[in-house]
């Protein structure tokens, strides 16, 4: 049993049949399941019980596939750290970002990129439940959320708390000539909101600050997308609400902003990353940027 194989296994786990397997792999479908076999011969177990076009993984085979998964990240992150002992701070830093959070990191980055010009930057972007799969998955080194989050095996920056106002079109602003806005006054517009994919977040914290005023909101729209929100309020689809600090230049002119008059929440954003995962020199020194 060598490293390739257990690559290979974890390949036709995940795509769920030889043949995609075999194609992503760029291998002959026959020579992959010999390489299936031999891996079953040597360990004495049946990893995939076959039946057709259908296949079952058996219990010895989930055994194997997580075992194999930590093995091969293990393996990746001592490739990395002797690269960087012998390169110096290079090579990638791959970050998550909520779309909401996007502007917490812009400065940092760009002071980063002056820091360490060898290194190449690569950003997702999801909601925090896609977040914390890319996590899991060990697809980025670290994510820029909106909390709560779910896991508890992270560690974590606590970035500045950021107040949530109200957006509306730039062509309504003789319907709300001041600067601020009751949350009586949201609650008869139509309202475009983000929300998370899966699990509790900003959305369902809104609703319920409406419900402890004794108020029902018109949400007609729910994306996790705040740039989509975004585009369909300058269109005057509606308005929305959001963190004061994703309204920047890029949306200059589009929108005015309204402080909301109720104490209202904020958002709480926040740095996280595995404990005890092993990070790169390159995400160490920007977490360092991140918590100053």
């Amino acid at each position: 049993m060598d490293i390739r194989q257990l690559r290979y296994y974890i390949t036709i786990i995940e795509e769920k049949q030889i043949t995609k397997a075999a194609r992503h792999l760029h291998i002959a479908q026959p020579a992959l399941s010999l390489q299936l076999r031999q891996l079953e011969e040597e360990l004495g177990v049946t990893l995939i019980v076959r039946e057709g076009k259908q296949w079952q993984i058996t219990e010895a085979g989930k055994a194997l596939y997580s075992r194999a998964k930590t093995m091969l990240q293990d393996v990746d992150s001592i490739k990395k750290e002797i690269s960087e002992i012998k390169e110096g701070i290079s090579g990638t830093v791959c970050i998550g970002t909520s779309t909401i959070c996007v502007s917490h990191l812009a400065e940092h980055l760009t002071n980063f990129h002056r820091m360490y010009p060898k290194v190449y930057v690569k950003i997702l972007n999801g909601d925090t439940h896609y977040l914390e799969a890319l996590l899991q998955q060990n697809k980025i080194d670290m994510a820029l959320l909106l909390l709560p989050i779910e896991g508890d095996n992270y560690e974590m920056i606590s970035l500045n708390e950021d107040p949530f106002v109200a957006v509306i079109p730039r062509k309504w602003e003789s319907r709300f000539p001041e600067n601020c806005i009751s949350l009586s006054e949201v609650a008869r517009q139509d309202l475009l909101l983000t929300k998370r994919i899966s699990g509790h977040g900003v959305y369902e914290d809104i609703l319920q600050t409406f419900k402890d005023h004794n108020l029902t909101p018109r949400v007609v729209m729910d994306g996790p997308d705040i740039s989509t929100i975004l585009t369909l309020v300058a269109t005057e689809m509606g308005m929305t609400i959001i963190p004061k600090s994703e309204i920047h230049q890029a949306y200059d002119g589009k929108f005015k902003v309204l402080e909301i008059e109720e104490p209202f929440m904020t958002a709480k954003p926040a740095v996280i990353w595995f404990k005890d995962r092993y990070l790169s020199k390159a995400a160490c020194e920007l977490l360092k940027l991140l918590k100053e």
